[in-house]
């Protein structure tokens, strides 16, 4: 077994295990626990899909992921959503201003948003779109 998979991971994905050959598919899942990452059987809560083939429509049919944001680009969306500037939300999360143009720059990349405004309200759609009610 290699380094990489006795370290545990910094954050620990769900990830989807898919294999035609159930003996394939069991091997894929013990490699994900034995890396630190959870297997699951929903696509709706994979963070990641392991797979041992593309389906036959190819990347086309795959669903477009959902980006990853670090916690820290969280905290500075929700600040973006209080309504506070650069230059206050750097003081409350005592960074830089510069840190926090990096991390605005990063969200609106990730959301495919042009405006801060519009990155906080594609962020509330896609929470709302993930969001399951019983």
């Amino acid at each position: 077994m290699s380094a990489v998979l006795r370290t545990a991971p910094a954050i620990a994905l769900k990830v989807l295990v898919r294999a035609t050959d159930p003996a394939r598919r069991e091997l894929l899942r013990r490699l994900v626990v034995d890396a630190g990452h959870l297997p699951v059987d929903s696509p709706s809560a994979a963070d990641a899909v392991l797979s041992d083939r593309l389906p036959a429509e190819g990347f086309a049919s795959m669903p477009e992921p959902s980006p990853l944001f670090t916690p820290r680009e969280v905290e500075v969306l929700a600040a973006i959503g209080a309504g506070l500037t650069s230059k206050m939300i750097a003081r409350r999360l005592a960074i830089s201003p510069h840190t926090v143009k990096f991390h605005v720059e990063s969200l609106l990349r990730k959301l495919g948003a042009r405006t801060r405004a519009e990155a906080v309200a594609k962020a509330r759609e896609q929470t709302l779109r993930n969001t399951v009610e019983f």
